[in-house]
C-alpha cells in the first residue's frame, strides 16, 4: 500500500490543489484579519473618542451642579451627589456608563460617603496610575481599563477621571465609565461574517481551482497513462480531443507522435524479427555444408604427412579455420535464441565446486601454451545453487578464455566466496585491461578494446555477450572493473535459490591487489 507522502509526490493534481488551497487561504486570511482588526480598531477608536467627549461634558455638568447648589441653602450636597452619581441608573445602564465619587481624604462628610459608584460598579477596576494623575492634575485624565461590578461581571472599557471640589465637603476624585459591550458585540457580529465570508471564498476557491485543475491534469493523465502503455506494448490508444484550443493541439500533436512511433516501432520489430530468422535460417543452413566441410578436412588433415610442406601447413589453417567457424555457428545460434527470447534454462541443483574444477582444469593447458598460470581460490564449504550447469559452464569459459587472451603471460586469479543470498566468482588478470569510458562496450557484439590487437586464439567475439545473457537468464550478474596496465576483474554473481533477490554481493568488482601473484609471494 502507498504512503499518502509517496502519492502526494507523485500526483501532480494534489500538488498544484495544495499549494493553490494554501495559497489561497493564506490570502484570504491575511485580508481578512487586515479588514477585521482595521473595523475593530475603527470601532472603539470611536467609542473612545465619543466617551472623553461625553465625560468631560458630563465632568463639567457636574462641577456646575455642585456650584450651583452651594448657592441654595435648601439644596442638601448629599442629595445632589446621589442625582449625580445615581442619575437615571436605567439610561446609564442602556448608555454604557457608570459613575464613581470618590473623596480623595478618605472622610465622609455632609452625607457623602466615602467611595459613591452607580450600578454596584467596584472602585477596585479604576487603574490606579489613572487615579494618581487625576489627584495630580487638575485637568481630565483618560486610560483604558475593566469594569468591574459586584456581580462578577466584567467589560473592558475606558475611565473619564478628573479631580472636583465640592462646596463645604472638600475634594474628590469623579470618574466617568464607559464600558464596550456593545462595541463587542458589534466586533464579534463581524468577526463572524468576516470568518463566513472567508469559508464561503475558500471553498468557492478551491471548487474553482478543483475544476480548471481537472480540465487541464486530465488530459496529462491520459498522455501518461497512454505513454505507460506504450512502454507495455500497447501502441493502439490515443488521446480524446476536444474543441480547438492549447490541450486540443497538444492531444492532436501526442496522437501523431504516437502514431509516428508506434509506425517506426512496428517496422523495427518486423526488421528485427527478419534478423533474426535470417541469422538463424543461414546458420542452421549452413550446418550441412560445414558437416560436409569439416569431413574433408579431417580426411586432408589425416594426411597432411605425406603433402609438401606448405599443403601441409595449409591443411593445419584450414581445419583451424573451421573449428572456429563452427564455433561462431554456434554462437550466432545462441545469440539469435537470446534475441528472440526463446532461450531457457533447465535448472537443477549444481555442485559450484565440481564445474568450477573442471573447467580450471580443462583451460589449464591453454594457459600452459600461453605461459600463465591460473590460481584458484575456493573455500571449502558447498557452493550448491540453482543452476542450469552448461550455461554456468559456459560463463565460466568464455570469462577466463578472456582473461587468458589478454593477460599478456602474467598469472590469472579465479576466487570464489558465498553469503546467504549468492555466490560470486571473480576472474581477475594483470594485462593491458581497458580504459574505463570503454568499459560500457565490453559485453558489446563483436567489439575489441583494442581494434589493432588480433585474436590470438581466433574468439568469435561473442563471448562476452553470451555470458552476460547466461548470468542475467539466472537472476543473476556480471560487473566489471577495469584500468589500463592494471588489467581486468570480472565478477559473476549468481543467487543461491533461482528467483530470490541478490542483496550483497560476496565479491565487489574492484579488485582488493593490484599486482599480480607469483609463486614467491603466495
Amino acid at each position: 500500500m502507498k504512503s499518502p507522502l509517496k502519492f502526494f509526490r507523485k500526483s501532480l493534481f494534489l500538488k498544484v490543489f495544495a499549494l493553490s488551497a494554501v495559497v489561497s487561504i493564506a490570502l484570504i486570511y491575511i485580508l481578512g484579519s487586515t479588514l477585521y482588526n482595521r473595523i475593530s480598531a475603527g470601532i472603539i477608536r470611536e467609542k473612545v473618542n465619543s466617551s472623553v467627549t461625553e465625560g468631560t461634558s458630563l465632568i463639567t455638568y457636574a462641577e456646575y451642579r455642585f456650584a450651583f447648589s452651594a448657592l441654595d441653602p435648601k439644596v442638601k450636597i448629599s442629595e445632589v451627589t446621589k442625582e449625580i452619581v445615581q442619575s437615571t441608573k436605567i439610561k446609564s445602564e442602556e448608555a454604557g456608563r457608570d459613575i464613581a465619587l470618590i473623596n480623595i481624604n478618605g472622610v465622609k462628610k455632609n452625607g457623602i460617603d466615602i467611595e459613591t459608584t452607580s450600578n454596584f460598579l467596584q472602585v477596585s477596576s479604576i487603574p490606579q496610575d489613572l487615579r494618581k494623575k487625576v489627584r495630580n492634575s487638575s485637568e481630565v485624565v483618560t486610560a483604558r481599563g475593566t469594569l468591574s461590578y459586584v456581580n462578577g461581571v466584567e467589560s473592558d472599557g475606558i475611565f473619564v477621571g478628573k479631580k472636583i471640589a465640592i462646596p463645604k465637603s472638600g475634594d474628590y476624585e469623579i470618574y466617568i465609565a464607559y464600558d464596550f459591550r456593545s462595541q463587542q458585540q458589534t466586533i464579534d457580529l463581524i468577526g463572524s461574517a468576516v470568518l463566513a465570508t472567508g469559508i464561503i471564498l475558500v471553498l468557492l476557491l478551491m471548487i474553482t481551482i478543483l475544476l480548471v485543475l481537472r480540465s487541464v491534469i486530465r488530459p496529462v493523465q491520459e498522455a501518461a497513462k497512454i505513454a505507460e502503455n506504450f512502454s507495455s506494448g500497447d501502441l493502439d490508444q490515443r488521446m480524446r480531443v476536444k474543441g480547438e484550443d492549447e490541450l486540443a493541439r497538444l492531444g492532436t500533436a501526442f496522437n501523431d507522435m504516437a502514431t509516428t512511433l508506434a509506425t517506426q516501432i512496428k517496422r523495427l520489430e518486423n526488421l528485427s524479427r527478419v534478423q533474426q530468422r535470417f541469422v538463424a535460417d543461414v546458420s542452421h543452413e549452413l550446418r550441412t555444408p560445414l558437416t560436409t566441410i569439416r569431413m574433408a578436412s579431417d580426411v586432408i588433415h589425416g594426411a597432411r604427412d605425406s603433402f609438401d610442406p606448405t599443403i601441409a601447413r595449409s591443411a593445419e589453417l584450414l581445419i583451424s579455420q573451421i573449428e572456429r567457424f563452427e564455433l561462431l555457428l554456434a554462437d550466432l545460434l545462441e545469440i539469435s535464441r537470446f534475441d528472440a527470447e526463446a532461450a531457457s534454462l533447465a535448472i537443477e541443483r549444481v555442485d559450484l565446486r565440481g564445474l568450477i574444477n573442471r573447467c580450471i582444469e580443462d583451460l589449464s593447458y591453454v594457459a600452459q601454451e600461453w605461459h600463465t598460470e591460473i590460481e584458484l581460490d575456493l573455500p571449502e564449504d558447498d557452493l550448491i545453487i540453482d543452476g542450469d550447469s552448461r550455461r554456468i559452464v559456459r560463463i565460466l569459459r568464455n570469462l577466463v578464455t578472456n582473461a587468458i587472451d589478454h593477460c599478456e603471460s602474467k598469472p590469472i586469479s579465479v576466487t570464489v566466496r558465498a553469503n546467504e543470498s549468492a555466490v560470486s566468482i571473480s576472474v581477475r588478470d594483470f594485462g593491458i585491461g581497458i580504459a574505463p569510458q570503454q568499459l560500457n562496450r565490453v559485453f558489446d557484439r563483436f567489439w575489441r578494446a583494442d581494434p589493432s590487437r588480433s585474436r590470438v586464439r581466433g574468439g568469435t567475439g561473442l563471448g562476452l555477450s553470451i555470458a552476460k545473457e547466461d548470468a542475467a537468464l539466472h537472476r543473476g550478474e556480471i560487473r566489471v572493473w577495469s584500468e589500463l596496465g592494471r588489467g581486468a576483474n570480472f565478477v559473476l554473481t549468481l543467487p543461491r535459490r533461482f528467483g530470490e533477490t541478490i542483496h550483497t554481493p560476496p565479491i565487489p568488482e574492484i579488485p582488493t591487489t593490484f599486482e599480480p601473484i607469483t609463486k614467491q609471494n603466495r
